[in-house]
């Protein structure tokens, strides 16, 4: 009897841990993933989910604090709190290879919802709240991208970035 238990409180302290919320610090930008057990689409088309959620933070936070180097003043930090995802395309069922895939249609856009802050010397000097997508994602030209992941995901918050963040 006590192997069952101790399994299943492993399992339920695992399952914990894998809802908890992520900060990734690359300055000049913080980038907390809230509760993303209740985003839309993160869901990957092989391996692990877990590895896969941890890549996928990484380069989106990697993404925000490059946009903040190029559009912020060097004193100023970016603080972003991520409260919804849903990545381009959805995920499907391969008859063929019988594997998931992510198929991009028309009306599966990327959108992320998140709340932002622009700090310097500890003062807030901007905040909102956003939701971007692009209903005309799979028309965007978009330019020589060393890497092609997320590359839809990258040019909403670009796009915002440019419009949102200038100096």
């Amino acid at each position: 009897m006590k192997i069952p238990i101790r399994l299943s409180t492993g399992l339920f302290i695992f399952s914990l841990s894998a809802m908890a919320d992520e900060t990734i610090h690359i300055p000049p930008a913080y980038v907390t993933w809230v509760s993303p057990e209740n985003y839309r689409d993160i869901r990957t088309t092989g391996g692990s989910q877990k590895r896969f959620q941890s890549n996928l933070f990484q380069r989106l936070s990697e993404h925000f604090s490059e946009m903040a180097r190029v559009y912020l003043k060097p004193e100023q930090t970016l603080r972003i709190q991520v409260t919804n995802l849903d990545l381009a395309g959805d995920t499907r069922h391969s008859s063929n290879t019988g594997q998931e895939i992510r198929v991009l249609t028309s009306i599966t856009p990327p959108a992320i919802s998140f709340n932002y802050q622009i700090k310097q010397d500890g003062k807030a000097l901007k905040s909102d709240s956003v939701r971007l997508t692009d209903l005309n994602y799979q028309s965007s030209v978009l330019g020589g991208s060393g890497s092609r992941a997320l590359v839809y995901e990258k040019q909403l918050i670009h796009d915002w970035a440019r419009k949102t963040l200038r100096k």
